[in-house]
């Protein structure tokens, strides 16, 4: 039986949808027959822990990642090796880059995102060869979006994005694309008026939700600027809502200053830290979801798919290339501009005041989540497991061709 060992540098009760994702993927993976563990940061353990095992061993990012990864690889008797990837939660370190060729089984690695690391001005060319080191030398790539699956087919289309990565070229082999599901499961709620009266909310009042941590690409200080324009009732609850890197919590001092500057604080609620168990229920509380991500809506983004698998109408932004399955304005969901505060507020009124257009959402948006199943996921990932097993066995891995370079 295939043993599998999952690389994510957050993991609860650390906040992150990367971390959430890694127990729901475990979890499919183990419900599938595979032996699954998780290696994660050192810490305190998570109360709820699951039946997953969790080898909370990894000291840091820096130095001793070869080390105390490969420690736990040895006990667990590992067969693969499968990274979960997003720039900032590794600390901006590029160890993790270099991990895959250090190693002796196979490592696969899922990009969240194709952020490349931030490593100190003016060192463009080495960011860009530490994360093509990581692609290069991974047994296998997996993107969770449309948008980096082209990225790194080396679509000219795109946007150019300095710190996004993209090749000129496509990447060989191609990076299989297995999407992300909500990473928040529906929990029961018995009284969704008294959830409502503990968060301060009136009794005619009309409540936003956002969902997930504080970073500039979420368009927090937008959705802060939309509140002056929307009635004294409308309230918005900030779900987690942490900053946890330096560059993150120099943003969330944005939003503060934004909140000071309009005078707002009494009508934003913030919940912080909140097990997936009670983000749950404190989603299904709220009358909708705002989510102005500044880079258009994605599917790689958890939080989106969190709102619509609870049934909440969510207002998002422009998605960037078309999405499979579409996102589509008035149907789906409600779409404005990134940065455009004043018709976000619009968007925010007219679904409070148009109840058939609020429950023709919410049905759609529950819709949209069965097509983001976890048993389809795992399944996926199974078998690409597989394959790269059996190219292992047949000869061993060569790295990837250096044409790919960009």
């Amino acid at each position: 039986m295939m043993r599998i060992l999952l690389l994510s540098a957050e993991y609860p009760p650390m906040p992150g949808g990367i971390g959430d994702y890694t127990v729901e993927l475990g979890h499919a993976l183990q419900s599938q027959g595979a032996q699954v563990a998780i290696v994660t940061g050192s810490g305190p353990a998570d109360p709820a822990e699951s039946a997953v095992p969790v080898f909370r061993r990894v000291r840091g990012w820096g130095r001793h990642v070869r080390e105390d990864v490969q420690a736990v690889m040895s006990e667990w008797q590992a067969d693969i090796l499968h990274i979960q990837y997003q720039t900032g939660a590794y600390q901006m370190k590029p160890a993790i880059n270099l991990l895959p060729s250090r190693l002796d089984v196979p490592t696969l690695v899922t990009f969240h995102d194709l952020r490349m690391p931030y490593l100190a001005p003016k060192v463009a060319p080495l960011r860009r060869y530490v994360t093509r080191l990581l692609i290069e030398s991974a047994a296998a790539v997996i993107v969770t979006n449309a948008e980096d699956q082209s990225r790194l087919a080396g679509a000219q289309s795109l946007v150019p994005d300095p710190d996004i990565y993209a090749l000129t070229q496509p990447l060989q082999p191609a990076p299989m694309l297995i999407p992300i599901a909500a990473n928040i499961a529906v929990q029961p709620l018995a009284d969704r008026a008294a959830l409502r009266a503990q968060l301060g909310m009136p009794a005619d009042g009309f409540l936003v939700a956002y969902f997930g941590l504080i970073n500039h690409t979420k368009g927090v200080d937008t959705l802060i600027e939309s509140l002056q324009y929307l009635p004294a009732t409308t309230r918005l609850v900030m779900i987690g809502g942490d900053a946890t890197s330096s560059p993150d919590r120099e943003y969330a001092q944005v939003v503060q200053a934004t909140l000071d500057r309009l005078d707002l604080h009494e009508r934003v609620i913030w919940t912080g830290y909140l097990s997936a168990e009670d983000v749950s229920r404190t989603l299904q509380a709220a009358d909708a979801a705002a989510l102005p991500f500044v880079d258009g809506a994605s599917y790689r983004r958890g939080s989106l798919l969190a709102a619509l698998a609870h049934g909440l109408p969510t207002i998002t932004t422009q998605p960037r290339v078309p999405l499979d399955p579409p996102l589509r304005h008035n149907h789906e969901v409600l779409l404005v501009d990134p940065g455009d505060a004043i018709n976000l507020a619009l968007e925010i009124e007219r679904l409070g005041d148009d109840p058939k257009l609020h429950a023709q959402l919410a049905q759609a948006a529950r819709e949209l989540a069965r097509a983001f199943r976890w048993e389809a996921i795992a399944a996926h990932h199974l078998a690409l497991y597989k394959q790269v097993q059996s190219h292992r066995q047949i000869e061993q891995p060569q790295p990837r061709s250096r044409r790919n370079n960009a």
